[in-house]
């Protein structure tokens, strides 16, 4: 395989250049394993998002398109790496590898948890991932073992054993008599800008507000963002965005959001959850889809599947994401699904038999 690296090509100043010398460390890492397993790697960088990490000979800097018909020339790469993949950036490199014969393997932060994990995908991140819609295949007795061993270091990691049940997973029923969690999303993120029918917090606040008058909400401001400017409503209480998350979240009897990552977490804790945006579980059974044009009348009402919930969170925490700190082990790499994914993609599948 011949694999390309794309860092920061396009990106505007504003979009605070240096955060993507992060992801130029990562995909070294990465690199690094797919050499170890023969194949040729090489980069393409933008010159304030290259770190040392990357070996010069390997790499090509430029802060813009404007020399990558010429790498995609003498490299002729088989995949194309580019973080996340919804920026005018991304979307000129994905289109200049799509012209060349490349595929495109776009990269994003995972969910359990997040700050510790990557998950890779061949149709976008968040609201274009390939998991949207996926056909769901209920667990396997082995699976099931999986994924609760997983859910159970999980929450271990998070320290919250006494507070939820680490052994079997359970799925709380809607209970609307206790408040409902409503995690807010920074408004500059591309989670809203293009996947939200609320562009700000108080669209959202308001709408489930006058939706659900005799409900009560606590509203938790992102830490990132922790003045989301709301106005005077009468039914909601905001959180401290300094309080542990599942302090407050164990006080509720449903979770609804946009598409954060908290109702990934909500779910694989086992609250009943209510999805209002586009996210990468959508159509999946995991989030019970509303939009603002088909709210119901009363949330008691809600049903989501237990076993549906399951078999979406064991792909998204045993098959989907991976450790950041596996990516420069040759055998975690060569034992991922996205690696499965990429030789199948070139019809390679004997070739690590």
């Amino acid at each position: 395989m011949r694999i390309l690296f794309t860092v920061g090509i396009g990106i505007l100043p504003e979009q605070r250049i240096k955060r993507w010398q992060m992801v130029s460390d990562l995909y070294s890492k990465l690199a690094r394993s797919f050499i170890s397993l023969g194949h040729q790697v090489y980069f393409y960088v933008h010159p304030e998002a290259y770190t040392e990490s990357i070996p010069p000979h390997l790499c090509w800097q430029s802060e813009d398109h404007s020399h990558l018909d010429i790498v995609m020339e003498n490299f002729t790469p088989d995949f194309v790496f580019c973080w996340n993949g919804s920026s005018n950036g991304d979307i000129a490199t994905a289109t200049i590898a799509q012209a060349y014969g490349a595929k495109s393997v776009f990269s994003e932060q995972g969910w359990f948890p997040q700050k510790d994990t990557l998950y890779f995908d061949f149709s976008g991140c968040n609201g274009k991932c390939s998991t949207r819609y996926r056909p769901i295949k209920l667990l396997n007795d082995n699976q099931e073992k999986a994924f609760l061993k997983r859910r159970k270091e999980f929450i271990q990691s998070i320290r919250q054993e006494e507070a939820f049940d680490t052994e079997r997973f359970s799925l709380l029923a809607v209970d609307t008599d206790k408040p409902i969690f409503v995690p807010l999303q920074d408004e500059r993120d591309l989670n809203i800008v293009q996947d939200s029918p609320f562009k700000t917090m108080d669209e959202l606040v308001g709408f489930l507000t006058s939706s659900f008058p005799d409900n009560h909400f606590i509203v938790r401001p992102h830490p990132k963002y922790p003045n989301p400017r709301l106005s005077d409503y009468r039914n909601i209480t905001i959180g401290n965005p300094k309080t542990p998350m599942f302090k407050s979240l164990s006080q509720c009897g449903l979770v609804i959001g946009i598409n954060s990552t908290t109702l990934l977490e909500s779910a694989l804790l086992g609250f009943p959850v209510v999805s209002l945006g586009e996210s990468l579980a959508t159509g999946t059974g995991l989030f019970y889809d509303m939009r603002p044009s088909d709210v119901i009348d009363d949330l008691s009402n809600i049903r989501i599947d237990r076993l549906l919930v399951m078999s979406e969170l064991y792909h998204l925490l045993c098959v989907k994401q991976i450790l950041r700190m596996q990516l420069d082990n040759p055998i975690a790499i060569l034992n991922s699904g996205f690696f499965r994914e990429m030789k199948e993609n070139l019809n390679w599948t004997n070739i690590y038999r």
